[in-house]
């Protein structure tokens, strides 16, 4: 019987799944359930992952790993998750919760109880997830960028070995509070600027048409072309242009005396230079040759800005790996020590995701064309959108294009050059 390693991520607005066997094969999933919901619908999807789609018999998972990366006191996290292990154990999952402290130590419930505040949106997934993918790629010298729904992780690695300790590597991040989830808006002195409160998980962004009225992060990327209407979340969320509008013309635009695709430019630029000034803290405000690095784009928004932060720096290159939407929960497998049952694969890939639809002809990935806003001019591209799924290895495509998968987006500039290399890792080359 093959053995599995299960963890989850509890985000603010979705919930990620990544199942691993000891050959390597990654199964992951984003849910729109999260500890805002009820347990026992989290425990009804952990169960649909696990046992139907993957067929994985839950007394074979020998190690169960869980993130907290929500808002909420830490006491009821703590009580969340006693309550997700109780209803876990009665539906015959053996391994109990470990939970990831923030300075990667694995901590049973109890354990974590006696200081609820140490388990609390933990940065070594992002990190030992960059690591490894860092590894895989033969670089060394990397900027780790992950951006989610209600945070963003940075950091930055220097020569980074495998025998790093991971207090070194959560050492070299920095979290910031900037997310898809994230309202935007007009500061007191009329500046466009990324506040510091988010959309609830609720109504969410104004975009996904549940109420909520404030434009967020996803607004803008919607209004510039960068996301999918129609696959957002596999589908599952249907995003609304015309809500969407109305929040950042309410509360951006028409105060500005800008129109609603000048205020989203104005907003996404004022994030990407935001994240860029806080990569140059990282390296001290000291002259740095960022060309010697390359940038590991994770999250479902880290990929969508990666492009325009790496020009900002002066990189030339960045790579969105193989399960770069779901990178915490997937980093906190690879942060389980081995033993004398595991060792962790060398080699990961994601089972049956590759899907082409036809290798005749023009290339097969094509999924169509949407406009695109790229330069600050305002003139839409009428940009090629992809499906990562149908890209195989050792293709490779100019930009601009977009490329879709289920839980990200991948955003390639013009004069940019995209290659899948046979990881399924995209390396994008950019001029």
């Amino acid at each position: 019987m093959s053995r599995y390693r299960f963890s989850i991520d509890l985000g603010e607005t979705f919930t990620d799944f990544v199942l691993i066997d000891e050959a390597g094969r990654l199964s992951i999933k984003k849910i729109p359930t999260t500890f805002h919901d009820s347990i026992r619908s989290l425990v009804d999807d952990v169960n649909q992952f696990v046992k139907v789609e993957n067929q994985a018999p839950v007394e074979a998972v020998e190690a169960h790993m869980v993130g907290m990366s929500v808002q909420m006191p830490p006491e009821s996290a703590i009580d969340c998750v006693r309550h997700l292990e109780q209803e876990l154990r009665s539906e015959g999952w053996n391994c109990g919760i470990r939970l990831v402290a923030t300075d990667g130590r694995l901590l049973s419930v109890e354990e974590a109880a006696a200081d609820p505040e140490q388990i609390m949106n933990p940065r070594i997934g992002g990190v030992v997830t960059g690591q490894f993918f860092g590894r895989q790629i033969g670089r060394k010298n990397l900027i780790l960028l992950r951006i989610g729904g209600s945070s963003a992780l940075i950091a930055m690695l220097d020569e980074v070995s495998d025998e790093a300790p991971t207090e070194i590597l959560v050492q070299a991040g920095r979290s910031l509070s900037i997310g898809g989830n994230s309202y935007v808006g007009i500061d007191s002195e009329g500046a466009i600027t990324i506040l510091t409160d988010h959309a609830t998980p609720g109504p969410g962004p104004a975009c996904f048409n549940r109420g909520g009225t404030r434009p967020t992060l996803t607004d803008v990327d919607l209004i510039l072309g960068y996301l999918n209407r129609d696959f957002f979340l596999y589908g599952a969320i249907p995003l609304s242009m015309e809500a969407a509008r109305r929040a950042i013309d309410e509360h951006i635009a028409r105060p500005l005396a800008l129109t609603v695709e000048e205020a989203s430019m104005r907003v996404c630029r004022q994030m990407e230079k935001q994240i860029a000034d806080v990569v140059r803290e990282l390296a001290g405000n000291q002259p740095v040759d960022f060309s010697r690095y390359t940038m590991l784009a994770f999250g479902g928004a880290g990929p969508v800005h990666a492009s325009d932060i790496s020009l900002e720096l002066g990189i030339k290159e960045f790579v969105v790996p193989v399960g770069a939407g779901v990178a915490s929960a997937l980093g906190y497998l690879l942060a389980v020590p081995d033993d004398a049952n595991w060792k962790t694969p060398p080699i990961i890939y994601r089972a049956g995701y590759y899907n082409p639809k036809n290798r005749e002809g023009d290339f097969h990935a094509l999924k169509g064309y949407r406009s695109v806003y790229y330069e600050t001019d305002l003139i839409p591209c009428g940009c090629p959108i992809y499906d990562r799924a149908g890209i195989r290895a050792d293709d490779s495509l100019s930009g601009p294009a977009i490329i879709e998968g289920p839980e990200t987006t991948v955003v390639i500039r013009e004069k940019s050059f995209a290659q899948m290399d046979s990881f399924r890792n995209l390396r994008i080359s950019l001029r």
